[in-house]
């Protein structure tokens, strides 16, 4: 939770047109499993929600479960024990985040989030495309970067992890 919540802050405050704060669900996913993942997510979530002031977040605790329950799957085939598995299982998981928020977006707040998506909704609005396009197009394409940059960063601490820590995890095994 506190992975997801500081990165996501720093990015948040850079306004950069990603977001990388499922990173901390995504590693949950790949050392436990589905369940502390899904509660990791919803809980930092709701966390990010109360500290910022602004509840209009909450309706992507959906997102984050879809990323946990993935993450958890991609995990058990090994996605995230070499980089060259990291990137399409990244690109993998942005499409199908992107695809689970571009309709909260278009649907709950009209496109308009905040942050780097909104800015990118912005100029393919500004470039004549039609807001449903724009809000699918602008979360689909952040969120293909977003997860595999955080996919590839969850590659990394897992690599890093000494042994005997590492031990303590048997999905690390597979």
């Amino acid at each position: 939770m506190a992975v997801n919540l500081v990165i996501g802050q720093i990015v948040a405050a850079l306004l950069l047109p990603v977001f990388l704060d499922a990173v901390g669900t995504i590693l949950v996913a790949a050392l436990v499993g589905p369940r502390a993942a899904i509660a990791a997510g919803l809980v930092s979530q709701i966390l990010n929600a109360v500290l910022s002031g602004n509840f209009s977040w909450l309706p992507f605790g959906i997102v984050q479960i879809v990323i946990a329950l993935y993450a958890a799957s991609v995990a058990r085939l090994g996605a995230f024990k070499r980089y060259e598995t990291a990137v399409p299982a990244g690109l993998g998981l942005g499409l199908l985040a992107g695809a689970t928020a571009a309709p909260i977006s278009y649907f709950v707040f009209g496109g308009v989030t905040g942050g780097g998506v909104t800015a990118v909704t912005a100029v393919l609005r500004g470039l004549g495309v039609p807001l449903p396009v724009a809000v699918a197009g602008a979360s689909m394409g952040t969120d293909l970067l977003d997860k595999t940059i955080s996919c590839v960063l969850v590659a990394a601490i897992l690599r890093s992890l000494p042994e005997q820590l590492a031990a303590r995890f048997p999905a690390l095994a597979r």
